[in-house]
């Protein structure tokens, strides 16, 4: 079998198709058959894992997707300056690639082109790239500075996530769009250097800021002191902005705020309160997730959606004000908030999704106002000290699980409208001795009382609630 497939294009150049050969030095042929190698391409040496060194013709233009993936041996390579486009993941895990000189024609780092290079020192990036995609360089763990072409205007999501030896980077006066994430992870980052001028960023006190759109982008994980105090006139808290920054013990936020993004604040883990302005609308999907030492939360009074995992596995908070104007509260939105004990549902809220209160095991009662409408599965599951529920006149359906596990739960009231119970929504609630089904309900599922060993149903006779206890030997009485 030959070392190398070529085939011709349309043009009458020539593509590398693939490398079957063994060797650790490798010199791309410049011709074959008196035609010249213009392509390298998708895949064409993806896990050679013996090559050490690759040089490139000059007669090369195109390196294609995934041309060098995985080459986990792979120390250098030479790309001359004839190659103007580098495709999607050239050289993701090259974990022995240590440096890197892009050709002055390349105008774009595409979509995790390096990514995984982990020991990737040095990159020398040429003036004329405009742009460097989602995850070019994540997870290049061994980069610590970087200078960006001066003609770049955009980095793409997570572009350096995880480069967590980066210490300082320089932003140009032409960046304008910086995507989400960009530094997530890159916990040695302590310097952002630009220009007093920038038309769109600044740092203040070291944290990076989108003036034009009053975002604060990235704290950064080397600030010393325990509290911060957001500047007045920030509106956006960028999504992951203090992920992480486990020194952090106090935040005080400013009467300007109007968003909070996703994971802004996920596992400060020194978070001890959070009292959000009025001002607040919206306060995105696990902003303070696994903030384990957050004790109290003030939530704006206009604050209309809790989101998924909003406070999921904080395990310290005890004391949630819910917001008068509440409509809905997301699924997970407080599983795992072991210290809750109490919580005042407010009129007006619609929507309780699943699991958002699993595992609170410190909640003693919930009493749901008569808005609301719709429970998830396993809405409170494992909420082992729940003693007494009382639920609106809205729910016509309890879901599966609803209080799955409930060791202590022992009074329940239920809507006069109800109409089903589905499967295990009293699963294991072994302290419940009573429960009136009301007439209206037609639909119980057969396990929806399992393990409650001790329960007696009461129900209006020749109601489906008796002929149900009949049907499954649980002990009943008419009304």
């Amino acid at each position: 079998m030959a070392e190398y497939i070529f085939s011709v294009l349309r043009s009458g150049n020539v593509q590398l198709e693939e490398y079957n050969g063994d060797g650790t030095e490798i010199r791309i042929p410049s011709h074959y058959e008196g035609r010249p190698v213009t392509v390298i391409g998708d895949n064409a040496f993806s896990w050679q894992s013996g090559i050490r060194t690759v040089t490139i013709p000059d007669t090369v233009t195109t390196i294609g997707e995934a041309a060098f993936s995985w080459c986990e041996s792979l120390e250098r390579v030479d790309i001359p300056d004839s190659v103007k486009i580098i495709g999607e993941w050239a050289f993701i895990g090259c974990s022995s690639l240590t440096e890197i000189t892009l050709p002055h024609q390349v105008r774009k780092i595409n979509y995790s082109t390096f990514q995984g290079c982990t020991a990737l020192r040095t990159v020398s990036l040429p003036d004329g790239i405009r742009s460097i995609g989602p995850e070019a360089f994540s997870e290049c763990r061994s980069l610590r500075t970087l200078r960006l072409p001066a003609c770049l205007t955009s980095l793409g999501d997570c572009a350096f996530a995880s480069c967590d030896h980066l210490t300082s980077i320089e932003l140009p006066d032409t960046l304008c769009e910086l995507g989400h994430n960009v530094f997530s992870g890159c916990f040695s980052l302590a310097e952002f250097i630009l220009s007093e001028n920038h038309p769109v960023y600044q740092v203040t006190d070291g944290v990076l800021i989108d003036r034009t759109a009053s975002q604060l982008l990235f704290y950064p994980f080397q600030q010393s002191a325990s509290e911060y105090v957001i500047p007045e006139g920030v509106k956006i808290i960028g999504e992951e902005a203090f992920a992480n920054r486990t020194r952090l013990e106090s935040v005080v936020f400013p009467a300007s705020l109007t968003t909070i993004e996703e994971k802004a604040f996920y596992g400060c883990r020194a978070l001890k309160q959070v009292a959000l302005p009025d001002s607040v609308t919206r306060v995105a999907t696990s902003a303070f997730h696994s903030c384990t030492a957050l004790e109290e939360a003030l939530l704006p009074k206009n604050l209309q959606v809790l989101e998924y995992s909003l406070f999921y596995a904080c395990g310290a908070l005890a004391r949630v004000k819910l917001p008068e104007g509440l409509k809905i509260i997301a699924a997970c939105a407080f599983s795992g908030c072991g210290s809750l004990d109490q919580l005042d549902f407010p009129e007006g809220l619609i929507e309780i999704g699943e699991s958002a209160f699993e595992g609170c095991r410190s909640l003693t009662e919930a009493t749901l106002p008569d808005s609301l409408e719709t429970l998830g599965v396993h809405t409170f599951g494992s909420c082992i000290q729940l003693d007494t529920v009382t639920l609106g006149q809205g729910v016509k359906t309890l879901p599966v699980g609803l209080f799955s596990k409930c060791e202590n739960l022992n009074c329940v009231n239920l809507p006069d409208k109800l109409e089903t119970i589905e499967s295990e929504a009293f699963g294991n609630c072994e302290n419940l001795l009573t429960l009136q089904i009301p007439s209206s309900v037609a639909e119980i599922a057969a396990d929806a009382f399992e393990g409650c060993r001790h329960l007696m149903i009461f129900a209006e006779a020749k109601s489906y609630a008796i002929e149900f206890a009949d049907d499954y030997g649980i002990l009943c009485s008419e009304l």
